[in-house]
């Protein structure tokens, strides 16, 4: 089904299923907020933003979680090596880091280098280069809970995969 300017619309499942689909998802966010808790991670947001990734631009699909990740990861790196300058007040590494964010999205444009120059490595770079979030993250612990998000929302996907039938195709077209 599309709507009237092309675009498909949106699924909609029976309110039960809805419902249902809602609390795991509360469920899920709950262990993540209480691993983070448990583990001292604070940047939490960080491993919500890898999952919107992962699932929003390639649909929980397990091939392309290394590359959600590890571009994830090139674009929290990239952003951590233009706080370092800045809080050193290093010129010469504010040029390297925006050399190499220039250098990632030429990259993306060109379609190579995909595993480090993604579409996660854009939306890592443009989240983390807020000034608010340059002024007073802490990087490392960024890059501890974007992975501890795709450690924690990767093996739900999996576990929930293996437990729920997946949607026979006659049934969705």
């Amino acid at each position: 089904m599309s709507t009237s300017d092309g675009a498909a619309a949106p699924k909609q499942l029976p309110l039960g299923q809805a419902a249902i689909v809602t609390l795991g998802v509360v469920v899920v966010i709950a262990g993540f907020v209480g691993l983070g808790a448990a583990l001292h991670v604070t940047p939490l947001y960080a491993g919500f933003l890898l999952l919107w990734a992962w699932s929003a631009l390639h649909e929980l699909s397990f091939k392309a979680m290394p590359g959600a990740l590890i571009g994830a990861l090139t674009g929290a790196g990239l952003s951590f090596l233009l706080q370092t300058g800045a809080a050193m007040g290093s010129p010469a590494i504010i040029v390297l880091a925006l050399l190499l964010m220039i250098v990632a999205v030429f990259l993306v444009v060109a379609g190579r280098a995909a595993l480090f120059c993604n579409q996660s490595t854009m939306l890592f770079v443009t989240v983390f280069n807020a000034p608010v979030i340059q002024a007073g993250e802490d990087f490392r612990q960024v890059i501890v809970a974007t992975t501890l998000g795709a450690v924690w929302f990767g093996a739900v996907v999996w576990v929930v995969s293996r437990l729920v039938p997946a949607p026979s195709t006659a049934a969705t077209t």
